[in-house]
Parts: structure tokens; C-alpha cells; sequence
């Protein structure tokens, strides 16, 4: 099963990797810093879930959520605080993926509880929106909420969250040119040559799953992007 990302942030030092040693030994990957830093993040899809105490943001956390979420809609965001005003927490609450988890006195077994119920609840969501939507790509099919890739009645292949997106964005123009800068900015959320070339390797990859059906190929179209050519559905 894939680790779970997370993204701790704290301006306690001591504390923040005693937190991050207990994150990891519960089975996150967990990256720490004790800065709010711009270039991180925030609506990117390396992470799964932002920790975060309270003291580092300076601006008013709804608009904090506001501001990380411009490209990632339900960034899930967990606040660590000392205190906190019950209308604060009230309205907080009504924002979905976003909670509260006090740090005096703190219950570490509290936080991974909370982890876990954010996660699977965002989970839940995306697999009853996304459940039924299929693709047919030659003799495969591709179910995009479950991230699987079937080759007829084979076993069916589980796809990263990247490689599912990648593949969902390529069925939708198949035969068609995807344009790269449609899955840099809506996959990696930037165009630039060090997302290009990450998505090159996913292409690769990509075209390796597809290779048992030789009416499938991707292309690249030079400058201009990929394109998922389905033969039989030419024929058709």
C-alpha cells in the first residue's frame, strides 16, 4: 500500500522531529520543516496532508486554506495549537478535510486517529464520485477511481495517483493531441523542464502497461504534447 506524504510543519525544532520519528514510525512519509515555505507546496500533489501548528501562519486560516487549495480542492490540513477560540474551531469545521489537534496537553495517538479519519474520508469521497468512471482503451479497461488497469480478464494493475491522472487526462483526448502544459499544470501544478521531464518518466511507464495490446501506442507530437492512439477504436 502506498505511504501516505505528509508535509509537518513547526517552528519548534525538538519537537517537530520527535513528531516527524513517531509520524514515520507509524508508516508516513513524513517531510519536516520549521518554515512556512512558498516554494514547498502547497496545492502540489507531492503531498497527501499538510500538519501544521498554528503559530506559523500568520494570516487568517481560512484564507491560509484558501491559498493552498487554488489548485487541489480538498487538500486535506490538520492544525496544531495550544489553544483555540470555539468560533474558530466551529468555523474551521465547516471546511471540508480540515481539523483541530490540541498540543498541550498532546496526544500523539489522537493525531494519527485523526490522520486516519481524514485520509479515509477523503478517500471515501473520491471512490464514490470517480467509481464509475471507466475508460475503454483497446482490450484494456482503466477504472479511474479504483486506479485500476485491466488487460481483458487479467489481473487488474493498480496505477499510482499519477500515473491514474496521466492516463485519465490521455483516454479523454485519446486520438486526439493532450496538450503536455493541460497535465503539468493540472498534475504537477507547474510547467517547467524538471516537471516535463518527471512526466516523460510516467509516460514511459505508461506505455509499458499498454505494450500487451498492440493497437495502443502513445506518441509524442513534437512541441506540442502526447497523444493515446487506440487503433481499434479508429476501426470501429
Amino acid at each position: 500500500m502506498r505511504s501516505i506524504k505528509i508535509l509537518l510543519i513547526d517552528g519548534d525544532v525538538d519537537f517537530g522531529m520527535v513528531l516527524k520519528n513517531y509520524l514515520q514510525l507509524n508508516g508516513y512519509n513524513v517531510t519536516f520543516t520549521n518554515t512556512l515555505k512558498k516554494n514547498l507546496f502547497l496545492g502540489k500533489s507531492e503531498f497527501d496532508l499538510l500538519v501544521t501548528d498554528c503559530k506559523i501562519i500568520t494570516q487568517d486560516k481560512l484564507e491560509f486554506i484558501n491559498s493552498i487549495r487554488k489548485y487541489n480542492y480538498d487538500f486535506p490540513v490538520i492544525f496544531l495549537s495550544e489553544e483555540a477560540l470555539l468560533e474558530d474551531i466551529f468555523e474551521i469545521n465547516k471546511i471540508p478535510y480540515v481539523d483541530y489537534c490540541f498540543k498541550k496537553p498532546f496526544s500523539t495517538e489522537v493525531l494519527i486517529k485523526k490522520i486516519q479519519s481524514i485520509i479515509k474520508l477523503r478517500e471515501i469521497s473520491f471512490t464514490s464520485q470517480y467509481s464509475t468512471v471507466e475508460y475503454t482503451i483497446g482490450d484494456f479497461t482503466f477504472n479511474y477511481g479504483t486506479r485500476q488497469l485491466t488487460f481483458k480478464g487479467d489481473e487488474p494493475r493498480k496505477l499510482t495517483p499519477k500515473e491514474s491522472k496521466l492516463l485519465k487526462y490521455l483516454s479523454e483526448y485519446k486520438n486526439t493531441i493532450m496538450p503536455k502544459a493541460i497535465a503539468l499544470t493540472k498534475i504537477w501544478r507547474d510547467d517547467n523542464y524538471f516537471t516535463a521531464r518527471s512526466m516523460d518518466v510516467y509516460i514511459t511507464k505508461l506505455r509499458k502497461y499498454l505494450m500487451l495490446d498492440e493497437n495502443i501506442a502513445i506518441v509524442n507530437v513534437r512541441g506540442e504534447g502526447y497523444k493515446l492512439l487506440d487503433n481499434t477504436a479508429q476501426s470501429a
